[in-house]
C-alpha cells in the first residue's frame, strides 16, 4: 500500500479483481455505492465494482 494512497475506512473488500481494492483489503474508490442482493437480502454488493 503507498503511504498517500485514499483508503475508505471501515470498508472491509475480499474483492481481489476489482481495481480499487489495494491488494490488502482496502478499498481505494473515493466513494461506493451498494445494493442489497436480491437472492441473500443479509449481504450487499457493490455497484463501484471495476474489474481489473
Amino acid at each position: 500500500m503507498e503511504r498517500n494512497e485514499p483508503i475508505l475506512n471501515g470498508i472491509h473488500c475480499e474483492v481481489a479483481n476489482c481495481v480499487h481494492n489495494n491488494g490488502s483489503c482496502c478499498c481505494t474508490a473515493s466513494e461506493i455505492q451498494v445494493k442489497n442482493r436480491s437472492l441473500h437480502p443479509e449481504e450487499t454488493m457493490c455497484e463501484t465494482f471495476s474489474e481489473v
